[in-house]
């Protein structure tokens, strides 16, 4: 997997499994009947028009118009990456067009951590390969399942599952995800920083 050099994890929202178009995904995750509004007002409050976001996956339900011309021009970043999922589908184009730029899989390093960001979680499309002892891998794809298909397992060592009904369907801050993990805290001054590019604060 390459690591990238160009993720700013204060300046980076990440997210997963908006699946922006997808009726059935409603009653299928138990998401309430507004879903689709509420993610784009919590989108436009959370992430800054500067900064990054990061989408890892299941956008939207195939290429449609109306996300790309009802949906996709709300959606706040100046630069937008999206790490394909399985109903990611579209033609490159449609993505392109709808203010995105697909990217593979990527590590990164941070507080001396190896940190992976896939739309799968590792045992899904590593090979049988022992994920390392000092790595975290960022995904979604699960949703608000488990991690087994034969018993409910909701946690996995050194995973972080964004799926957007595990973070109230909003994308959330890299540096604080990995702060609070890594640390068991976050810093009050980075924090504040963040919530006044937000716009939460004056000044």
């Amino acid at each position: 997997m390459k690591k990238r050099d160009d993720i700013d994890p204060e300046r980076t929202w990440v997210t997963a499994d908006s699946h922006f178009g997808h009726e059935n995904i409603i009653p299928f995750c138990h998401r309430p009947p507004d879903v689709e509004q509420t993610m784009m007002e919590k989108w436009a409050r959370a992430v800054p028009p500067d900064d990054t976001l990061l989408h890892l996956g299941d956008l939207s339900w195939k290429g449609n118009a109306w996300f790309k011309n009802m949906i996709a021009p709300h959606l706040t970043g100046d630069r937008k990456l999206l790490i394909r999922g399985n109903h990611d589908k579209g033609r490159p184009s449609f993505y392109t067009q709808s203010g995105f730029k697909l990217i593979a899989p990527f590590e990164i390093e941070y507080a001396t951590t190896q940190v992976s960001l896939s739309h799968y979680p590792w045992s899904e499309i590593d090979d049988g390969e022992r994920q390392p002892e000092n790595h975290i891998r960022i995904h979604g794809h699960i949703h608000n399942n488990g991690y087994t298909r034969d018993a409910f397992v909701p946690f996995f060592k050194n995973h972080i599952n964004i799926s957007v009904e595990q973070t109230k369907y909003r994308p959330i801050n890299l540096k604080l995800l990995l702060d609070g993990y890594i640390y068991g805290k976050v810093d009050k001054e980075i924090a504040r920083q963040i919530r006044e590019r937000q716009g939460v604060l004056d000044g």
